[in-house]
């Protein structure tokens, strides 16, 4: 290979940087954390705000290690003198060429919803409230429609989808609370994960077990998930709310819980 024909395909190389997705990545995360932060209102939990600005942090840096790499390249082309050897590619008769499309985030809910719920099918955008649809969801799990809770949650599209965690985990963390007769703590998690993990799966089967227990664990400490425990991602977390909530719904309650539970009707 000649010096131009290597000066010509390192340009190319430099080119297909992926510069502009990742901006338009970070542009949806940043809408992401203000939708999360609108969510947050209405929860005592952090709803994993602090994993998405993590999550910026990173991106802004593989943006920097991006930039830093179409330098070098540039500085590498100017020092064997290849710099000024590239001719520019001859122009074409035909219409302008075309500037990439932005990301569409409701092609990348769809794929993952996909690969969660191991089922494909066209979507079909539906337009939603994230109550209405965590409720149907918490519906079609209680009757075991794995087909219609993974259609639904693929239909709602990412901006209410993400707004799942808000509503799911006080309840997450309510209802381990009834099964247990206390509060829910760290020691806990592995086993309300051991008691809902297959009916959680049965709806989600793509979950791995330690994004269920991550999961709990965000919920019932009202703290992050360790590192052990995985962090997943928005529609990991999505899907995961709901189905937790209808297995946890189904585990007996506290015989202390009911009877807290007299106490305060009599009271009344």
């Amino acid at each position: 290979m000649d010096v131009a024909a290597l000066a010509t395909r390192l340009r190319a190389l430099a080119a297909d940087l992926p510069a502009s997705g990742l901006a338009a990545a970070d542009a949806h995360l940043e809408g992401a954390l203000a939708e999360l932060a609108e969510a947050s209102k209405e929860s005592r939990a952090g709803l994993g705000r602090h994993r998405l600005a993590a999550a910026r942090e990173h991106l802004a840096a593989a943006r920097t290690r991006l930039a830093e790499a179409a330098t070098a390249v540039d500085d590498y082309l100017d020092a064997i003198g290849a710099h000024g050897t590239i001719a520019p590619a001859p122009t074409v008769p035909g219409p302008a060429a075309e500037t990439p499309a932005p990301l569409d985030p409701r092609h990348w809910w769809t794929d993952r919803v996909d690969e969660l719920c191991r089922r494909t099918g066209s979507s079909t955008p539906a337009p939603t409230t994230p109550t209405k649809l965590f409720n149907e969801l918490l519906r079609d799990a209680a009757d075991g429609s794995a087909d219609a809770y993974h259609r639904r949650l693929r239909d709602a599209g990412a901006e209410t989808g993400i707004r799942l965690p808000g509503l799911a985990w006080p309840l997450v963390r309510a209802l381990a609370a009834e099964h247990l007769g206390r509060a829910p703590a760290a020691r806990d998690v592995p086993a309300l994960q051991s008691r809902c993990a297959d009916r959680v799966r049965a709806l989600v089967p793509g979950i791995e077990p330690d994004r269920i227990t991550g999961a709990l664990a965000a919920a019932c400490t009202l703290g992050p998930a360790t590192r052990s425990e995985g962090t997943g991602d928005a529609a990991e977390t999505a899907a995961v709310g709901p189905a937790l909530v209808a297995a946890l719904h189904r585990l007996p309650k506290s015989p202390r819980a009911d009877r807290h539970r007299h106490e305060r009707k009599g009271r009344r």
